[in-house]
């Protein structure tokens, strides 16, 4: 009995010794239990700044800024400038060096409605060589102006916010008229107003001094226009007019005002006195681009082709026989 009580002593003395290190562990292990409560909260707000982070992503929105599309050396024609500020930040800011600009109003009518015109006007003609500057031209009739028929073709035609003035308040009728002035305009750029298929034609062209003589812009050049994002101008259907002309499109991106310095938007009517109206840079703007590519004929149209051109041999042949 002696042993049985010896054994049955040692395991109350166990099971204390047992207790106590358990109490022990749990007093030891409050002190830490503050610790990893502590260490939650830290937490939270790692995942509440990781969005705001993102969010902002300065480095991300600038690596974003499209590039320019006007190359240093680009043979590049603007139409319907205003104050010539965008030909000057070509030339001047991005450092392009075959610049030429053109206005649909003749010099005296630039001197009069744009009072930022003239020191633009010396900058330009102090450069070497000067930025050449042609007026009174029609951006449906490019190709008729002798001027600008240089023997080499053209890289990029652009133009900056085409608009026929407030010819009416109806806001159908200025739709019209300015889709009408942009298809002429995207025809012009492709050398016949009445037949912009004729692209065709001068793709395939006889022989190479056909070819330069008719070529305006380069197959494989660039059409660039701007337009104010929102209604009208939406209304304009600029890439179906584009598509209709035989043009390719190519990209529209968000119009970064920044990116020209210098450059600022000014009104088909004119600058108003002691300022007012609204401010283009202010205003959200898209740069589509268009490509010029060899326009494929379908089978009627082709056949069309044909007979005129063997009309047209028979006649040749026919007025060689009556001179022999």
């Amino acid at each position: 009995m002696s042993k049985n009580k010896t054994k049955k002593a040692r395991r109350e003395h166990k099971r204390e010794e047992a207790k106590k290190a358990a109490s022990h562990a749990r007093k030891a292990g409050k002190p830490g239990t503050p610790i990893a409560k502590a260490s939650k909260p830290s937490a939270p707000p790692k995942r509440l700044n990781a969005p705001k982070t993102k969010t902002a992503a300065p480095q991300i929105q600038a690596s974003q800024k499209h590039e320019i599309p006007f190359g240093e050396y680009d043979n590049i024609l603007l139409v319907g400038e205003g104050d010539f500020s965008f030909t000057r930040c070509l030339a001047v800011e991005h450092g392009c060096a075959n610049v030429t600009g053109t206005s649909y109003d003749s010099h005296e009518d630039v001197l009069q409605k744009y009072p930022t015109f003239p020191p633009i006007l010396s900058e330009l003609a102090a450069l070497t060589p000067p930025v050449p500057l042609h007026h009174a031209i029609d951006a449906t009739k490019l190709h008729t102006y002798k001027p600008l028929r240089t023997t080499e073709p053209w890289d990029t035609i652009a133009f900056l916010f085409p608009h026929t003035g407030g010819l009416s308040t109806d806001v159908n009728r200025q739709v019209r008229a300015n889709q009408a002035l942009l298809v002429a305009f995207f025809s012009a750029c492709l050398e016949d107003p009445k037949n912009p298929k004729s692209a065709l034609n001068n793709a395939k062209p006889k022989n190479e001094k056909r070819k330069e003589r008719n070529e305006f812009l380069r197959m494989g050049g660039n059409v660039i226009v701007t337009l104010f994002e929102g209604e009208p101008y939406t209304l304009w259907n600029i890439r179906d007019l584009a598509r209709h002309a035989g043009l390719k499109v190519v990209e529209s991106f968000k119009f970064d005002w920044t990116r020209y310095p210098g450059y600022h938007h000014v009104r088909t009517l004119g600058a108003i006195e002691g300022g007012g109206a609204w401010k283009g840079e202010e205003r959200e703007a898209r740069m589509y681009v268009f490509e010029k590519v060899p326009v494929e004929l379908d089978s009627e149209e082709e056949r069309e082709m044909r007979k005129e051109k063997s009309r047209k041999r028979r006649r040749e042949d026919s007025e060689e026989e009556d001179e022999g």
